[in-house]
């Protein structure tokens, strides 16, 4: 009896060693926000999982918890988008400078478009440009391609699975790119004024326009310039999506879905010039 009880608990010292050698055998790596958080969930999938320092992009903003400051301080490497967009964080490397090598600023090798309403001279590129460059999904395999390595050169153990876990993630960002064009292709050009309520990025990647003033009798007519005549309140109650590697996915489709429902109603926004006082008629 006693020596059945003492075998048990020489199993289990062995698994609790095993797992806790496991676990230190995992990186930390603590990602800004959900988006990117969501691309590089994908390439650890099989090996362990990311921390994601920010539910939403609002509370990067935000003065840091020490919690989240302890994350920062401990993990093996951090990815985020720039002072920029995550300015709390800004902070954090001016008071512990030590932790700057393990950073990676996405925002620095990736190309940007620039703020929408910037009219600064010589202003650095983290203030002029818009940082939301994921909603490309060229550029986000872009960020990919730049993050695998990282992984594997502070996890070498596990650099197959990585290398496995990038071609799978491009292939999809791929067929996800491919599943959008097929959904808004066939769409009317939506009016320049209009299409600046979209995300730019996705927008620039997936949406034609045409000038409001534009004449060629394409697509859409005359487009009403009545005040009411908007997309920013179609599509915008969406259910919340968790954090992890389907995160990334679900918002392109959730942009793609809402510029669809936008373009169906402004389809039947028209004028005529029959119609002297500009009222808004149903197509």
């Amino acid at each position: 009896m006693m020596r059945n009880r003492f075998r048990l608990q020489f199993v289990a010292a062995f698994l609790t060693l095993f797992c806790v050698q496991s676990l230190a055998a995992t990186p930390r790596v603590v990602v800004s926000l959900p988006p990117i958080h969501s691309l590089v969930s994908a390439l650890m999938q099989g090996v362990g999982e990311p921390i994601l320092l920010f539910q939403q992009e609002i509370d990067s903003t935000n003065e840091m918890d020490p919690f989240q400051k302890s994350q920062l301080l401990t993990a093996d490497l951090v990815i985020w988008v720039g002072a920029g967009l995550e300015s709390s964080m800004t902070g954090m490397l001016q008071q512990f400078p030590a932790v700057k090598d393990r950073f990676t600023t996405l925002s620095h090798t990736v190309p940007l478009l620039p703020r929408k309403g910037f009219n600064g001279i010589q202003s650095s590129r983290q203030i002029s440009r818009d940082l939301h460059f994921w909603s490309d999904p060229r550029i986000a395999m872009m960020a990919v391609k730049q993050l695998t390595p990282l992984l594997v050169r502070i996890d070498p153990d596990h650099a197959a699975r990585y290398l496995d876990n990038e071609i799978l993630l491009l292939k999809r960002i791929k067929k996800t790119e491919r599943e959008i064009l097929a959904m808004l292709a066939p769409l009317d050009p939506i009016p320049e004024q209009f299409a600046a309520e979209f995300d730019p990025y996705f927008s620039h990647r997936f949406v034609r326009t045409v000038s409001h003033s534009s004449e060629s009798g394409i697509g859409l007519q005359k487009v009403s310039t009545y005040p009411t005549a908007t997309c920013r309140g179609v599509g915008k109650a969406q259910q919340r999506i968790d954090p992890g590697p389907e995160h990334y996915f679900q918002i392109m489709h959730a942009k793609a879905r809402h510029i669809h429902t936008c373009a169906k109603q402004l389809r039947n926004i028209t004028i005529t010039s029959e119609n002297p006082d500009n009222r808004r008629q149903e197509s």
